[in-house]
């Protein structure tokens, strides 16, 4: 969804905007009312996951160099079912229907709703039908020319003393129509992520686990965003490592590395749950109009016949 915040100078002067807008409690710092597209999609669980697999796919787009040449690491979403995987995703294993390293598969451990971490939303706000559902906070606010130069002009329309009507008088118009858009108050989480790496030789684990630990530098957190939304990434800080070098089985030579992540993320709505709009626009009250009636008394005697 996108929309203009602030009015163009051409749309003040034609519909007699003021000078200042503190009555309508407008963003503050908007003197050169320049135009500003905002766009607001909504924030699930299925975000963030898309986020951290793309990140894995096409970010690091990590290869290793195996018998086959240099080849692109596959990426397993939490291990599909075997059936599965062997009917559809045939590339994967072998004519033993064994799984072909090196291979990378990803799985979400765990959501943390902790109230400690509730960005700057320190006060739970209720809905207005006391639902349980939390509240709402504006995000952006707009002008809507149309209907506030209605106002100016009917507000500018005054009688001289010779009947003589004179419209478009210049005075100030208080009477703006704001358009407020709003949004549910985001529910911050933490969502947990374990990467496996599985690979046959050593130096295939040693090309996979490398740009982990070296992307970010010197710290262990970077960002992601999806559809407008940030999330913040932090990746722990222990790589573990294990193998069954040591067993002496005949079993496949395997390598494994585990990396953990924790998503500081935000959810807004309740997903297909949710009927209500994630966009909601709302136009203020101007002003407010008591038709008048005319009422007869009783025994009134009309004259005028």
């Amino acid at each position: 969804m996108r929309f203009l915040q602030l009015a163009s100078a051409q749309e003040r002067a034609f519909s007699m905007l003021p000078d200042n807008f503190d009555f309508a409690m407008m963003p503050s710092g908007s003197a050169g009312y320049a135009l500003r597209e905002v766009g607001m999609f909504s924030s699930t669980i299925e975000d963030i996951d898309y986020t951290i697999t793309s990140w894995l796919k096409k970010d690091l787009e990590l290869y290793c160099n195996t018998n086959e040449g240099r080849v692109k690491v596959p990426v397993l979403w939490q291990a599909p079912e075997r059936a599965y995987q062997i009917k559809n995703e045939k590339d994967l294993r072998d004519d033993n229907n064994t799984l072909k390293l090196p291979l990378i598969s990803i799985e979400r451990t765990n959501i943390v709703k902790n109230p400690e971490q509730k960005g700057s939303f320190q006060a739970h706000t209720f809905s207005d039908k006391k639902n349980g559902r939390s509240g709402r906070f504006v995000i952006a606010k707009q002008i809507v020319p149309d209907k506030t130069q209605n106002f100016a002009i009917a507000s500018g329309t005054r009688t001289n003393t010779g009947a003589k009507r004179q419209r478009f008088y210049p005075r100030p118009n208080k009477k703006v129509v704001i358009r407020t858009l709003s949004i549910p108050i985001p529910v911050y989480v933490n969502v947990e992520y374990k990467i496996k790496l599985k690979t046959e030789y050593q130096q295939n684990m040693n090309e996979l686990v490398t740009p982990f630990i070296s992307r970010t530098g010197q710290i262990n957190a970077f960002s992601l965003t999806r559809n407008g939304h940030i999330y913040e990434v932090f990746i722990d800080q222990n790589f573990s490592h294990n193998n069954n070098l040591a067993t002496l089985n005949e079993d496949i030579r395997e390598f494994n590395t585990e990396i953990s992540l924790r998503v500081l993320g935000y959810l807004i709505g309740e997903g297909d749950n949710d009927n209500r709009p994630i966009v909601r626009i709302d136009e203020n009250i101007v002003e407010y109009v008591f038709p008048t009636e005319t009422t007869v008394p009783e025994g009134f005697i009309d004259f005028s016949e």
